[in-house]
């Protein structure tokens, strides 16, 4: 039964985020505001069991950034000096903010801003850039994300024996990150000649960019939830649990593939 739900509740999460892509950048930027803010209350949540700074200057800090950086997405005259330097001055207010209401030490409070912006903000933030890029590119990011963590979990459920880091992750095995990889890099071949927007050589590395980054990024929300003593960081998506939970790989999957696709260019 809960497989069945998750995979409904996959099936309406991919609907919507290969949907708003086709629709264009300004969409995928609709879409992935809210998913941004949830995911900010949940890390807050994660950071802060008691006390901290109000979850409204954490979360409302995330949401600006995100769109100070998304714009350029759709922004004809603006770049990412300009994205970066007003989501800077943004942050460098929430830092004082946060000093001045002497609700907690100024390192606690210096690196939870810092977390909310470069761990939440701005990899999400960068989903409508990659829209931006074409939707084949971002359906291919996509797809490469989603065969890694499919075949991870099918592999490792089905004949996983060898623990991956059991003191962070119990359920993670070698297995599972072999078929997820390996499910990937079938993708990339595919990839390769359904669209012409990167070679057969280029997705491939990103299936090995976006399978690596991927799981680091599971194991480090891994690693935070265990620290917070939860077993997920929401319960907002059936079958999924939290925001997080379900964008944990993405987080530092985006920004890598991003910097990959830079590159190039």
């Amino acid at each position: 039964m809960n497989l069945a739900i998750r995979a409904l509740t996959g099936a309406v999460y991919v609907a919507l985020t290969l949907g708003a892509a086709w629709a264009g950048p300004v969409t995928t930027c609709l879409l992935f505001l809210p998913a941004c803010a949830i995911a900010a209350a949940e890390y807050h949540h994660l950071h802060w069991r008691t006390g901290g700074p109000r979850m409204e200057l954490t979360v409302g800090l995330s949401g600006i950034v995100y769109l100070c950086v998304s714009v350029v997405a759709v922004h004809p005259d603006w770049n990412f000096a300009n994205a970066l330097l007003l989501a800077m001055g943004v942050m460098c207010i929430a830092v004082l903010a946060i000093l001045t209401s002497q609700r907690e030490s100024a390192v606690a409070g210096l690196g939870a801003i810092l977390a909310h912006v470069f761990y939440i903000a701005i990899p999400f933030a960068l989903l409508p850039l990659l829209a931006a890029m074409g939707f084949k590119t971002f359906a291919g990011f996509m797809f490469l994300l989603w065969a890694g963590d499919t075949g991870a979990y099918l592999v490792g459920k089905s004949i996983g024996r060898t623990k991956l880091m059991p003191a962070v992750s119990p359920g993670k095995t070698m297995e599972g990150a072999v078929g997820g990889l390996v499910a990937a890099l079938l993708v990339a071949v595919w990839l390769g000649s359904w669209t012409g927007s990167l070679g057969l050589a280029a997705w491939m590395a990103l299936a090995v960019i976006i399978t690596a980054t991927s799981l680091l990024g599971d194991l480090l929300e891994s690693a935070l939830k265990r620290a917070a003593g939860v077993k997920d960081s929401g319960t907002i998506l059936p079958g999924h649990g939290g925001m997080l939970d379900r964008f944990d790989g993405l987080l530092l999957a985006a920004p890598a593939a991003m910097l990959f696709l830079l590159a190039r260019a």
